[in-house]
């Protein structure tokens, strides 16, 4: 007998309470939970079934999201009352360059997209706008545009697109086409067309410059 086949695996201690599982079987039938959640929770009722309870850690980790859906911020509370369409605003942008690179803030994002009227904790709303990935974004989302719509622009040599045009300039149609994903100065987007075709890109700021028509 070799040595694999003489190896005991040792068992992993799970916590076995039938409760837990009507706890994770309640959560996933929160029409509300977003699909990570929903796909989390699914692996936990799988797993309870077939090894008949969780480990500690996927238990705490339960118990997070549990009380985060269950409990959440109360309307009555000072936050919320100043919560308003400011930190509403805030919070969407974020939640929209967050939505675009996961998986950091997936969940928190996910709400605050899909509900509008789900109010952040305190906590939950500063760690998702005040990182300094969320400073950049938003110091680019409310920054003034550099170019406005019918500005001539070309593409800076260093430029990471995949546009080969034969001529290198283009008119600007639109200013800001998408929201802010890069978290980086000049990241604000633009949309604009060569002058020797109809197809148009999305290209960020910092890839542009100020270009004459000959």
């Amino acid at each position: 007998m070799d040595y694999y086949s003489s190896y005991k695996k040792t068992p992993v201690p799970r916590i076995s309470d039938d409760k837990i599982l009507e706890r994770i079987l309640a959560l996933k039938q929160n029409s509300s939970i977003s699909p990570n959640v929903f796909s989390f929770v699914s692996s936990l009722a799988a797993g309870f079934k077939k090894y008949g309870g969780v480990t500690r850690k996927q238990y705490e980790a339960f118990c997070e999201i549990e009380e985060s859906y269950l409990h959440s911020e109360k309307r009555t509370s000072d936050w919320a009352a100043q919560y308003n369409d400011k930190h509403r605003e805030i919070a969407h942008i974020c939640s929209l360059y967050y939505s675009a690179n996961p998986p950091y803030y997936g969940d928190l994002s996910y709400r605050i997209l899909s509900d509008e009227d789900f109010i952040p904790t305190e906590k939950q709303y500063k760690s998702l706008t005040e990182n300094k990935y969320s400073l950049k974004v938003l110091e680019s989302h409310y920054a003034e545009p550099k170019y406005k719509v019918n500005d001539y622009v070309s593409l800076r040599k260093n430029n990471p697109t995949r546009i080969r045009e034969n001529i290198n300039l283009f008119v600007v149609v639109q200013v800001a086409p998408e929201p802010v994903t890069t978290a980086a100065k000049a990241t604000k987007k633009y949309k604009i067309l060569p002058l020797d075709n109809q197809e148009t890109y999305i290209v960020e700021e910092r890839w542009l410059k100020n270009a004459n028509k000959r």
